[in-house]
């Protein structure tokens, strides 16, 4: 996932349609903005947010399942 994350941010540089998602890598922040130097920017707050919609959807969903056990 990393390896993809800076993948994406490397290809932004040189690509023109993949420039939006260089702009939300956590490589941006940590090479260009400083690992903590200039604080965290709320952009960077979808990277706790995302995770935790996607779950909250997946659990009722999760729950709904229908498996019988013999």
């Amino acid at each position: 996932m990393a390896f993809a994350g800076y993948v994406l941010y490397v290809a932004g540089e040189f690509v023109e349609a993949l420039e939006f998602w260089r702009s939300i890598s956590p490589f941006q922040q940590a090479l260009e903005g400083g690992p903590l130097g200039a604080g965290l920017s709320v952009v960077y707050a979808w990277m706790v947010l995302a995770p935790l919609v996607l779950l909250a959807a997946a659990v009722p969903v999760f729950d709904r399942r229908d498996i019988v056990t013999a």
